[in-house]
């Protein structure tokens, strides 16, 4: 009989312990406050780091996305080094691969390390206004050059065509 009793004792000390509402010491309020903190501190910094590309690309910086690039263009009135025109961009491929260059069926920027621009556009649709542009490859696909181009003049007019060429945005870029 007490060893029953013992073990019904035992029994509602552990189910009324398991049961109970856990607290929190001040120790771990801070630590919480603090992670809570640290995480407001990041999401806040997030958004400063996309209002700094600006201040971030380089002159000798290697750009390959569109708001990097577009701000390059804006900065420094040219493409980054690591584009090369259509034509360098043949002789590059046949030159590293022994190939006959017959199409744009990879991507430049994995194959040869360089992206495709600083050609002339003619805007032969003339959905653009009119004027003198060249155009820059973005944003690559895994396997090709894909479709999305910044259009671009001097003085840091670009747009931004992600469908080759079919619709056009303006892109401010400050």
């Amino acid at each position: 009989m007490k060893t029953l009793s013992l073990s019904i004792a035992l029994l509602f000390s552990v189910f009324f312990v398991a049961c109970s509402t856990p607290t929190v010491s001040s120790d771990d309020s801070d630590e919480i406050e603090r992670i809570s903190s640290d995480s407001e501190k990041t999401t806040s910094s997030s958004s400063v780091a996309t209002k700094s590309i600006y201040e971030a690309v380089e002159e000798s910086g290697l750009y390959t996305t569109k708001d990097s690039v577009a701000v390059y263009l804006c900065k420094f009135d040219k493409l980054p080094s690591n584009y090369v025109g259509k034509n360098e961009g043949k002789s590059l491929y046949e030159s590293k691969t022994g190939k006959t260059f017959e199409k744009w069926n990879f991507n430049p920027w994995t194959t040869l390390g360089v992206m495709i621009g600083g050609d002339v556009f003619d805007n032969r649709e003339g959905l653009l206004p009119s004027g003198n542009y060249h155009e820059a490859d973005v944003d690559y696909s895994a396997k090709n050059r894909g479709t999305k181009r910044l259009i671009y003049q001097s003085d840091c007019v670009i747009y931004y065509t992600a469908d080759h060429y079919e619709t056009f945005s303006k892109l401010d870029v400050h």
